[in-house]
């Protein structure tokens, strides 16, 4: 009997010691990191309506640019995440600032690199009416059948064929062949690992580059593509350039 109960004893105390061991993955609202996105046009800050040009040498305003990011991560030297929030959706929106940062919570476990997500998961695409950024009175939901718009450019080119100069790229799709959702990994600027402070304020720096939208895995510009408003091949080759845009350029401690 005696036996049995040291057993018992020695079998909690092992399960206790295991449960401390994973307190640093426990997701604490007391390690704050901030992501702050910068607008960006090869280089330069993009501004609204202003001419501005591409790497095509093609004059062009923007007047509206907005974009989802979600599924963020923080991840060890691998893929695996020491601090994961795979169901957090965030509309940038290039010409509201309050939307540039994007505020959440980790622990106190080391990471070297950041994993976030461009467009809405197939599942979300198809579960009715939501909330938050995914309200589709936000303007960048389609229907039942073709989902979200993951990331909508607007604007007026005198390179556009279209008769009134404007271009207007609505690009999303989730199914097979279609989908328009992208996964980064992006290594931090500093060759070691970091970690977040309890009850201190983490940021880090994206450069959000749409000089890649026209030109980057493929050559889209303006003038041989002024409109896409729907899934297809031509959604996923501007998917595969606006993966392209982003860049970690900064990690500090506030």
């Amino acid at each position: 009997m005696y036996t049995r109960w040291l057993n018992i004893l020695l079998m909690a105390a092992l399960l206790w010691l295991s449960a401390c061991g994973k307190d640093t993955s426990i997701e604490d609202p007391g390690y704050r990191l901030r992501i702050r996105v910068v607008p960006m046009i090869d280089g330069f800050p993009l501004q609204r309506g202003v001419d501005q040009s591409n790497s095509w040498g093609e004059a062009f305003r923007t007047d509206v640019f907005r974009i989802y990011l979600g599924g963020f991560a923080l991840l060890d030297e691998g893929t695996d995440p020491v601090s994961d929030h795979p169901d957090t959706y965030h509309l940038l929106d290039v010409f509201d600032s309050a939307s540039m940062s994007i505020n959440i919570h980790g622990n106190g476990t080391p990471f070297r690199r950041l994993r976030l997500q461009i467009g809405i998961d197939s599942i979300r695409n198809v579960s009715g009416a939501q909330t938050g950024s995914l309200d589709p009175l936000l303007g960048m939901f389609w229907t039942w059948q073709t989902g979200y718009i993951h990331a909508k450019f607007e604007g007026s080119s005198p390179a556009s064929t279209r008769p009134d100069k404007r271009f207007t790229y609505h690009i999303g799709g989730f199914r097979q062949g279609q989908d328009s959702k992208r996964i980064l990994m992006l290594d931090l600027p500093v060759n070691k690992a970091w970690s977040l402070e309890r009850s201190g304020l983490t940021e880090i720096t994206l450069h959000m580059d749409i000089g890649a939208w026209f030109r980057s895995e493929h050559d889209l510009p303006i003038s041989a593509q002024a409109q896409v408003m729907q899934p297809g091949l031509l959604a996923v080759q501007y998917a595969d350039n606006y993966a392209r845009m982003f860049s970690l350029e900064s990690i500090e401690r506030r």
